[in-house]
């Protein structure tokens, strides 16, 4: 990686692709919404891109990667102007008796993080004292995928990967298709633990769940319980429409999303949740934990109502060729949920639930032991509140009670597991659970 120089005029524009590694050799510049001046030195990640604005004649020093670009570009095809622009508008409404919640929604690859950072890193610099909240369950920059974390903004940054998260919330799934009750319960309480701390602003960033009628009933459900008192929208007719519901509740303010984003492919997207994972259990060790002594929420079937082997037999006679398979039963009124120690054939696990279900309208769904092993869990601390995050690495069924052998970097009091519908592969890649 060589260097080689570029001198800025007052008011030029560059946008700089990583890999790739910038030094202000002297002047100042604007990158997302921080000034950097003489002996600042920047990284940029292979997988971003970013427009810089030289506030005064500057000179750069500019180290590329491959794959990684500098050029000099046309101010009006940028959109740093722009942004500033968006920035400056809820600083001047900020008040010293007014706390500001900024909201920032689009489609996905519009620029939603970046212009998050960038408004955070602008009121920092003007002394606000300022939090991140975010919010992309598939993509969480923080913490890591599966969570909704939040960082107090205590020094300028470029990628919010670059900061420090103080809590997180655990949801359990990459896409708000799944869960977005979840997502808007811990969105909530985060912005309102942000406020208790002290923070002026908090500034949230989602995801780019907003199409069709779903992901735009969502965006509204979520605006509604978390009451913004700024929405930044990077789209036209998503704008339109948040004005046609909003327009006297709240300030909504429209910015340009970039002209020539870095798309990042569905395997980069993959890649960067991996390396979160890698990153967050680098430090991990395996505890064992008792079932019994656990509170499990959601992670099936070691959290039902249990009924003996025995007795469901009697119930349910055609059950009788796999009896010696199962390890716990669970009933319901319409279900009923099995854990076996191996996985079985599948046109006889066919036949059953079809019988089943013609007989006794009954639901039948079948687990092995391996459908819970490298299972993503959240982990409960004192006070209900999520401390970590698990990997479920075996599950073992002892005669007086079940062990749960857990890798987790936490080393506190465990109090209860949450479940999740993601599964690691021993690369932390994620892979399908079964059923």
């Amino acid at each position: 990686m060589s260097m080689i120089t570029s001198t800025l005029k007052a008011g030029e524009v560059a946008r700089v692709s990583g890999p790739a590694r910038i030094e202000v050799i002297d002047g100042r510049i604007l990158l997302v919404g921080s000034v950097y001046g003489r002996g600042s030195s920047l990284v940029i990640h292979e997988l971003r891109s970013y427009s810089l604005k030289a506030l005064t004649e500057t000179k750069l020093g500019i180290f590329l990667g491959s794959g990684g670009s500098f050029d000099v570009v046309d101010s009006s095809t940028e959109v740093i102007d722009d942004w500033l622009r968006v920035a400056e508008a809820v600083n001047e409404d900020f008040t010293t008796s007014k706390k500001l919640k900024i909201v920032v929604v689009g489609p996905p690859e519009s620029g939603k993080t970046t212009l998050t950072a960038f408004i955070a890193n602008y009121l920092r610099d003007r002394g606000i004292n300022c939090c991140i909240v975010e919010g992309d369950v598939g993509q969480e920059d923080l913490a890591m995928p599966a969570t909704v974390a939040l960082a107090v903004v205590d020094k300028p940054f470029i990628w919010q990967r670059e900061l420090s998260f103080s809590e997180f919330r655990f949801v359990g799934c990459i896409s708000p298709r799944n869960c977005s009750t979840r997502i808007i319960a811990s969105l909530v309480d985060l912005i309102n633990r942000a406020l208790f701390r002290g923070c002026d602003a908090v500034v949230v960033n989602t995801d780019g769940w907003v199409s069709g009628r779903d992901g735009i009933s969502y965006k509204l459900e979520l605006l509604r319980w978390i009451k913004p008192t700024h929405l930044i929208v990077l789209d036209d007719g998503l704008s339109d429409l948040m004005y046609s519901v909003f327009h006297d509740m709240l300030k909504i303010i429209k910015a340009k999303p970039p002209t020539q984003p870095r798309i990042r492919s569905r395997e980069e997207r993959q890649r960067l949740r991996t390396e979160a994972y890698k990153k967050y259990f680098m430090n991990s060790s395996v505890r064992t934990l008792q079932a019994s002594k656990v509170g499990l929420v959601g992670v099936l079937p070691l959290n039902c109502v249990e009924v003996s082997v025995s007795k469901l037999v009697e119930m349910f006679p055609e059950l009788y060729s796999i009896m010696p398979h199962v390890v716990r039963a669970c009933k319901d009124e319409k279900e009923l949920t099995l854990l076996v120690k191996s996985p079985l054939h599948v046109g006889l696990l066919d036949a059953l639930r079809n019988e089943m279900y013609l007989k006794y309208s009954t639901k039948l769904f079948i687990f092995n032991v391996g459908d819970l092993v490298r299972c993503l869990v959240g982990v409960v601390g004192e006070g209900m509140s999520e401390v970590a995050v698990g990997i479920i690495e075996d599950v073992r069924f002892e005669e007086n009670d079940t062990l749960i052998k857990l890798r987790t970097p936490y080393e506190g009091l465990i109090k209860g597991l949450i479940s999740s519908n993601i599964k690691l592969d021993e690369e932390y890649r994620e892979v399908r659970r079964g059923e």
